[in-house]
């Protein structure tokens, strides 16, 4: 396996007219008639349409090796939509990916190709490993892996019990990329594969064709002209080496919170049944809050915990995208001391933030991390009266509405909700969603998960200046409406305290960004927010037939979405939308080794 690095560099790219061309690869990524040329190269020869329809479960899965401008996919993805009524899983594998300002010249290419439009509107960022895009209300899943080929088939093999039913090959020619058409890939394309599992490719070359047969294929060579001579088209004949996933018809959910709302709403948009039981009702908890940042909670110490909260943050942004609930307003994290300055340099440095005080403004430059910007003194000075020493902007940040996100995520034909306590059984699949109430459903798995009380205060806008969300230690956020003022928060309390001692520590928190006036208040709420003792979610399987998501502390409104995508991948047999080092941060399970060597470690108050 490779070694870890966040930050991967973007494809080297040059436009000749409206055809990209790899500088790396000394070739195009398509043909003029780009997507005519998927159809006859890989969707028509592999019967894709006709298969899809005929497919006995409700989804499809392709997979492909070399995503570059993702032309296959919105092609097939676009094709399946308009002609089928299937849900489509895409996977592929991209060693050099484009950059936000690449996708969105792709899109431009593709008018009237609503998944390259979506795409666009959800680049994936530079990181590398897995990234998931959940597209045209749920219809379309995309799996992309950042990386080398070899790091993502281990992963697809050790995760994705699902079979391939399509293959795409479209890495380049061989002559150019020799490294994606080795035997050992080809091998791990013959494992994710059952029978009549297709493989396509525009290349007819013979060693990949022996290759190919030799791992089980049976192949035959597919005339292109007058475009070029042939093409390779191939049907596995092979032994299978996995059984086919079962996939349960019906799940519930413990949990109306927004943890439970996406698991629900991302299983019943698979075609699965859900019934969710909660006897508060819906968003009661931590969830009632009807004011929550959105914003990346970046470590910069490459930590595995850090790694699975940058992904939980692109994955929240591309779905909230999508949602009513989510009003997009940025947000800004400033440095006041010196040990906040080295902390916001450390997570420029691992993400690649790019600063409005660097001398090097070339596109390269800038293209790094459009998603993320550094801003210098100067940059802040100019906007605020209180001396920051630097701070990072969340381009795509936003705040949202948790009760109303929850009610959104439920309003589904296939879900069913219940207002009345239950008691999961062994017999039927359950994802515990129910807070701190979820380590009573561990299945013999001690869980370190308690509760924090915290408190936000609504307050009268004061003198000073708070363009957008203002976040770090302590936050603020103009709700946009002067009668509801700013949302001051939130207080940590390892004991509840009384409503005016938590209103008086929020708004010595956030003085030194409301300045000195004097404080009137509106309204405040307060709630118990779940966290375990190294204050990282848990999330994953507990047993044969159940899963959790729970104690995701203040981050749950970016790491709730990502949770439920692990849990749904899981269910349907697929490869997650994480790496397996950022699924280990998060495993119900970690905690048992630690145990074994001190014990188990209580977290707030324990009531029985």
């Amino acid at each position: 396996m490779s070694e870890h690095n966040e930050y991967i560099a973007p494809a080297s790219i040059r436009w000749q007219g409206s055809q990209p061309f790899s500088a790396q690869f000394d070739d195009i990524y398509c043909s003029d008639d780009g997507p005519a040329e998927v159809q006859r190269v890989f969707m028509q020869p592999s019967n894709l349409v006709a298969r899809a329809r005929e497919a006995a479960t409700a989804w499809f899965t392709v997979a492909e090796l070399g995503f570059g401008s993702g032309l296959n996919f919105c092609v097939c993805a676009d094709t399946l939509l308009r002609e089928t009524d299937k849900i489509l899983h895409f996977i592929s594998l991209e060693a050099h990916p484009l950059s936000e300002a690449s996708w969105q010249r792709v899109a431009s290419l593709h008018p009237n190709s609503p998944t390259a439009q979506a795409l666009a509107q959800s680049p994936l960022p530079l990181l590398s490993g897995w990234h998931r895009r959940i597209l045209h209300r749920g219809r379309v899943h995309l799996s992309v892996f950042h990386g080398d080929v070899r790091d993502a088939l281990a992963d697809l093999e050790r995760q994705q019990r699902q079979s391939v039913d399509a293959w795409f090959l479209d890495g380049f020619t061989p002559a150019k990329n020799p490294q994606m058409w080795q035997r050992d890939v080809l091998s791990g394309v013959a494992h994710l594969s059952a029978a009549h599992t297709t493989v396509a490719t525009f290349t007819a070359s013979g060693q990949v064709r022996r290759d190919l047969q030799d791992l089980g294929f049976t192949m035959e060579k597919v005339d292109q002209r007058p475009f070029k001579r042939s093409s390779l088209l191939g049907r596995f004949t092979g032994k299978p080496v996995r059984e086919p996933n079962t996939v349960p018809r019906t799940i519930n959910v413990l949990g109306a919170g927004i943890a439970g709302a996406w698991a629900a709403r991302q299983l019943a948009d698979l075609g699965l049944t859900v019934n969710v039981y909660d006897p508060a009702g819906v968003a009661s908890g931590g969830s009632k809050m009807n004011v929550s940042a959105l914003h990346g909670r970046l470590l910069g110490d490459e930590t595995a915990g850090a790694e699975f909260r940058a992904r939980a943050y692109h994955h929240a942004v591309s779905l909230y995208r999508q949602q009513s609930a989510f009003r997009p307003t940025g947000a800004l994290q400033l440095a006041l001391t010196e040990k906040e300055l080295a902390k916001l340099q450390r997570i420029r440095q691992v993400y690649r933030a790019c600063g409005y005080d660097d001398s090097d403004d070339s596109a390269e430059t800038l293209e790094r991390s459009q998603w993320l910007a550094y801003c210098a003194p100067d940059a802040l000075d100019a906007v605020f009266a209180t001396k920051a020493l630097g701070g990072l902007f969340f381009t795509d940040a936003g705040v949202v509405d948790l009760p109303q996100m929850s009610k959104d995520l439920f309003d589904h034909s296939a879900i069913s909700l219940h207002h009345t306590a239950a008691e999961p059984g062994p017999d039927q699949p359950w994802i515990i969603a129910c807070a701190s109430a979820s380590r009573h459903y561990g299945m013999g798995i001690p869980l370190e998960i308690g509760d924090v009380w915290g408190q936000l205060d609504w307050i009268e806008p004061t003198s000073a200046t708070v363009p957008v969300p203002i976040v770090g230690n302590g936050y603020v956020i103009p709700t946009g409406s002067k009668a509801d003022g700013w949302v001051i928060g939130s207080s940590y309390e390892q004991r509840p305290w009384a409503s005016a001692e938590a209103t008086r520590s929020n708004v010595e928190a956030n003085r030194r960004f409301i300045g000195d006036d004097s404080v009137t208040s509106i309204q405040h709420k307060r709630a118990a927010r779940c966290v375990s003792s190294d204050r990282d979610p848990v999330i994953g399987r507990l047993g044969e037939t159940r899963w959790v998501t729970t104690a995701h502390g203040s981050s749950g409104t970016s790491t709730a979405p990502l949770a439920a995508s692990i849990i749904a991948s899981d269910i349907m047999g697929g490869v997650a939308p994480v790496s397996q080092r950022g699924l280990n941060a998060v495993d119900p399970k970690r905690f048992i080794s630690r145990q074994a060597r001190r014990g188990v470690k209580v977290v707030g108050p324990q009531q029985a």
